[in-house]
This record gives structure tokens, sequence and C-alpha cells, in this order.
């Protein structure tokens, strides 16, 4: 009886383990730009557009994640640079700047911001700032990761105290969805496991040659990849999708233009948030269908606040597709 329990614990480390998809795995499962959201930090993080960066051969040396609306809040890493590297190839668990030890860890849907990544040792929950939850429109953002029994107390007070307690953000609800720390922990041991009994093959080891010398090539490297992918069919079909979508975007957005002369903020009715930047005679998306106010700013021990006045910059459904100026 004993055998046969240890057998179906093995088993079950082994299934366990072999689930576990690594960091570009993860990143392309999502799909190519795909849109997140971010809180960490006490607030909403931009909103990010995510990308795989690929050399010659499609193999993944990187990521970016840039601001849909914002001009501020982007992500990334590269093995391309001088400090970017991913911890194993091919079965990435993390990626980070070696100098600074901050990078990222993908899990399904979810992307973590973790700060002092060990160059030997596993990243620790404790170390998270920023999680990014993949926006995906008509499938929950549970779908794609496995609840887990949550423990009392512990769950919520730890991320109230990294990740602050305010407002209540699709990210925020998925924390309190879900053993959060428990999934980052047993992933991050199985993928650790994963790599521990992987052995390179021939293909692994030409392919980590080749990132060694794309990284030496620079640019030109990924260029070249780009060039060579801009010419197949798939890729004009997809640009022209991504053409209507931006077409049928577009009648949700509206353009704001800052003619105050000065740096403004635009948040939603109540926030404490920082809304959206707009530098004196810049534009700045905004969702058509949300009333904007006029944001104060103030400095408070080192740290800045941002609260909505009574000052309505914009009226929902007023100008979409247009641009409405802010005097």
């Amino acid at each position: 009886m004993k055998n046969i329990l240890a057998l179906f614990v093995f088993f079950a480390f082994v299934i366990n383990t072999q689930a576990q998809q690594s960091f570009f795995e993860a990143l392309a499962a999502n799909g190519e730009n795909a849109v997140y959201e971010g809180f960490g930090g006490g607030r909403s993080r931009p909103t990010i557009k995510v990308s795989i960066q690929r050399i010659a051969g499609g193999i993944p040396v990187g990521f970016t994640g840039e601001p849909v609306t914002e001009d501020w809040g982007s992500i990334g890493q590269t093995e391309l640079s001088d400090y970017g590297r991913m911890d194993h190839y091919p079965l990435a668990m993390n990626m980070k700047h070696t100098y600074t030890n901050d990078g990222y860890v993908v899990i399904d849907n979810v992307i973590f911001a973790v700060d002092n990544i060990p160059n030997d040792g596993l990243p620790k929950f404790e170390n998270v700032t920023v999680i990014y939850l993949l926006k995906k429109e008509g499938q929950s953002n549970q779908d794609k990761t496995k609840k887990g029994k949550k423990k009392k107390g512990g769950l919520l007070s730890k991320m109230k105290k990294k990740l602050g307690n305010t407002g209540q953000n699709s990210v925020q609800k998925y924390i309190k969805s879900v053993n959060i720390e428990q999934l980052f922990t047993d992933y991050v041991t199985a993928m650790k496991a994963k790599q521990d009994a992987y052995t390179l093959t021939s293909k692994d080891k030409m392919n980590i040659a080749a990132i060694k010398a794309a990284r030496n090539a620079g640019d030109e490297e990924i260029k070249k990849y780009n060039d060579s992918i801009r010419k197949t069919p798939e890729y004009k079909k997809l640009k022209e999708h991504q053409a209507r979508m931006e077409r049928m975007e577009s009648n949700n957005i509206v353009t704001l233009k800052n003619n105050t002369g000065s740096i403004i903020y635009v948040g939603t009715s109540g926030s404490r948030n920082r809304g959206t930047k707009i530098n004196p005679g810049d534009t700045a998306r905004w969702d058509c269908t949300t009333d904007g106010y006029l944001q104060s700013e103030t400095v408070s021990g080192g740290s800045y606040n941002y609260s909505s006045t009574n000052r309505l910059v914009y009226s929902s459904n007023a100008g979409c597709g247009s641009t409405v100026s802010i005097n």
C-alpha cells in the first residue's frame, strides 16, 4: 500500500512538472500583442501590450510590454542587452537584469514583476512588486490558472501589504479569488525541478550559440528576422486584422489635447490613483464612454498623491473618435 501511495505521489509530481509552461511558452500561448492589466504599489499600473522579441529562426530572446495609452509603465527584458538574461534555455522560468537582479516570471496568464531574483535558488513571492493579468474578452481571468485553497488571512494580508488595497480593479479581484502565493511557489518549484532534469539537445546548443551571436550582432539580427516575417502571407493577414480592430477601437476612444500650458492628469470620478498624464500641447487617448476629471497632485513625505477634482474636462460619449481640447 505504501508503495502504491509513493508511486501515486511520484506520478502527481511528474504530471505537475511536465504541465508547467516556460516563460516564452506562456507568453506565446497568450498571443502576440496580448494586453495585460497591472496592479502594484497600492495603485493600478498602465495597461500594457506585450510582444515577444525573436531572432532568426524564431528563437525567443526577450519581451517588451508597452503602455497602451499612458506615457509611462513600460516593462521588458532581452538577452540582446548587456545585462538581460533568462535563467535557462529552453526552459526559462524567469528573465532578469543580472546587475539589479530584478526581473519577471510568467505563469499562465499572469506576469509577475519580481525583485531580488537570486542566481541560485528560487524567486520568492514576497519580492513580487507588480502583477499583470491577461485581459481577454469572453474569458474569465481565472480560466487558465488553478484555484488553490485560500489561507485565512495570510493571502490577503500579504498582498495588501505588498501591492496595496486601493480600489478594486480586475487584478485585485483575481488576487483575492486564487491562492496566488501557492500558485507562484508551486510553479517556480516545479520549473526548477524540470530544469534540473532536462538535458540539452544539439538543437538547444545551436540556439544558445545563435543567441550569443545575435547579442554580439545587435539590432541588425532583429531587423533581419522581422523583415523575413513581414514578407509572409500570415503577417499581412495579421496586420489587416489589427487595422480592422484599431478602426473599431477608435470609435470608442477620444483624444484629449492639453492646451493649459502645464502638465495635467485626467482621472475617473473619485479616483485616488494617478490618471492619464498629458504634457503641455500633447494629446492622450481616453475611453470616450467615461467622464474625465482634472486631478490634483500633492507631495507628502516624498510620495506623489493624486485625486480627481470636481472639474469635468470630458463628458462621456461627447467626442468618440474625435479630439477634445482641455483649456
